[in-house]
């Protein structure tokens, strides 16, 4: 990425590989059902965004839930984003995107920024 791309960013990124799992909400989705739910690798989270890794393209704009295992997986952090790029991975498998977290409950948004401030000042770890 370039030096411009990154000096716009609000928070910054710290380098962590966790399994999270997306769910691609359709337009016309009624019901859970409908979407599509992919398990999916993080490259890199912050307060506001993650860049991850998934196996299929996801198209720029997307609206995604996503849930972020915690406590050695007993609960999950249900977190809201939108796909703001998405590229295919240097080795041609799979596919990076980047992330930006939108609203979702204050609650897990308190919790995720929790795990995040965490990281910086701790080694990461499986998980948050």
């Amino acid at each position: 990425m370039n030096d411009e791309f990154q000096e716009r960013r609000k928070h910054p990124r710290i380098d962590v590989s966790w399994a999270i799992y997306i769910e691609v909400v359709g337009r016309g989705s009624r019901t859970e059902a409908d979407n599509v739910i992919v398990r999916c690798e993080t490259v890199d989270v912050s307060v506001g965004g993650l860049k991850i890794w998934v196996p299929e393209p996801i198209p720029q704009g997307s609206q995604l839930n996503i849930a972020v295992p915690m406590d050695d997986w007993k609960e999950n952090l249900e977190l809201a984003g939108r796909v703001m790029w998405s590229r295919a991975a240097d080795d041609g498998k799979g596919f990076w995107l980047g992330l930006e977290l939108e609203d979702s409950s204050h609650d897990d948004m308190r919790k995720w920024y929790e795990a995040v401030q965490h990281l910086q000042f701790h080694a990461p770890t499986a998980g948050p």
